[in-house]
This record gives structure tokens, sequence and C-alpha cells, in this order.
């Protein structure tokens, strides 16, 4: 995305390296996980799906097809909360794990990521770019907070140089991974910054624990303005690479 979401960013001011950095009271007070149930719903199966994938031997062209696909990585488009209103709580998600290399068997994925952009919904007229662990081995390394809370945390986007500041951790419900989120002004900023791949990481307390890299970022955009506009939009899109 070039520099677009780090300008968006230091537009409210949260690139600080400082302990002392907070959330914006708007984004914290505003932006709810339990909003996202749909996406809340969605990610659960997927972590399921993925925590579960090395159990499939009972369909293994099953599980070889799952494996290619969520390598291979896919969008998928949803107004992320039940009865929103159209164009109201439209997310865009990309979803994609590391291949396991093991000598002599096709690859497996572990370390699944799920980068969401949300735009505006309810009293929050912002949008938000949101990070998501995928598998228990993922999940092991999120930070576990009440939701809510503001946690401080180093994003670095393609080759830009990293930023650190606070993201809001938000758990959508018991089951389902928990987000980290951080506020930008707005959707525009965001889909107008897309680019066809870019890449993302976030690492907490020195470790990483969100590593990903999107493709078909201008399909993608091209879903999540018809879903902004109120007018129907693909679910799934896969391709790339």
């Amino acid at each position: 995305m070039r520099k677009i979401i780090k300008e968006a960013l230091l537009t409210l001011g949260l690139v600080t390296a400082t302990a002392t950095a907070t959330v914006p009271g708007l984004a914290a007070a505003s932006v709810q996980g339990e909003s996202f149930d749909v996406l809340a719903s969605v990610m659960e199966e997927h972590n399921k799906e993925l925590s579960a994938s090395a159990a499939l031997e009972s369909s293994k062209d099953e599980a070889r097809r799952y494996h290619e696909a969520i390598i291979a990585g896919w969008w998928e488009f949803m107004q992320a909360k039940s009865n929103a209103k159209p164009g109201e709580y439209c997310a865009a998600s990309f979803l994609r794990a590391k291949p396991l290399k093991e000598k002599g068997k096709p690859d497996s994925p572990k370390a699944g990521v799920v980068v969401t952009l949300f735009g505006p919904g309810g009293s929050y007229r912002g949008a938000l770019l949101a990070f998501s662990p995928l598998g228990d081995e993922s999940i092991s390394g999120f930070p576990k907070l009440p939701s809510g809370s503001p946690v401080l945390v180093t994003l670095t986007q393609g080759n830009t140089k990293p930023v650190t500041l606070n993201a809001i951790y938000m758990k959508t419900r018991p089951k389902a991974p928990p987000l980290l989120a951080f506020a930008v002004p707005s959707i525009e900023a965001l889909m107008q910054g897309m680019e066809d791949t870019w890449a993302f990481d976030v690492t907490y307390q020195g470790s990483s624990i969100a590593n990903i890299e999107w493709h078909d970022g201008l399909r993608a955009r091209t879903e999540l303005k018809k879903c902004l506009s109120g007018i129907p939009f693909e679910s799934k899109l896969q391709g790339g690479r």
C-alpha cells in the first residue's frame, strides 16, 4: 500500500514508541469486538479447519486441496455484523498460512494469519486494519488481554520503515481468534493505497506474531467497493499465484 496506511496512522497520532501511547478514545469506545459476529463465525470455522488439517488422513484429497488453497491464500468478503444495513460493516479478509516443508511429504500449512480491512459501521465512521491468528501455533504467540485493551506492537508494511504504535486488542467471541486492530481515518484511505501484492509483519515483544502477504488486492478492492455501495458482491475470491 506504499505509504497510505502509514500516513493515515500518522494522521491519528498513533505512531509512538513510548509505552504511554494511547488508542484514540473514539476507536476504543466505538469499535467493539462483538460487532463482528459474522467475521467471528467465519474465523472460528477456519481456525478449526487449520488446526485439524493434519488429521484429515481419512480424506487425503480434501486435505491436499485445503492445504494448497490456504498456502496460496484467498480473499473473503462480508458484512461483519449480523443485520447490518447495506454498506455498513463491510469487511475484506485475506487468509493465508505458511508452508511447513518436510522431506518426502507434501507441504502442509502452519502459522495462519488473516488481515482484514473494515469499513465504517454504527457510530464508528472510520476504518480498521486488523490482524488475526489462525491455527493453534499462531494463536499461542498472540497476546492474551481483556477485549478493548491497547497493546504496543511494531507494524512493518512492505519495504517501508517499521512503526511502533498501539493496536486495539479485541475478542469477537470466546472461541474465535482475537483481533489486533489499527484505527484509520477512512476506508477510502485504505482502498486508495491497495496494491495488488503487499506484505505485512506485526511484532509483539520482539517476536513476529502476524506475517502475511496478499495477492489480488485490486480485485479485492473492487468487491469491497461493491459492499460499501450496498450492491451485491462476491463472497470469496481465489486466484493470483
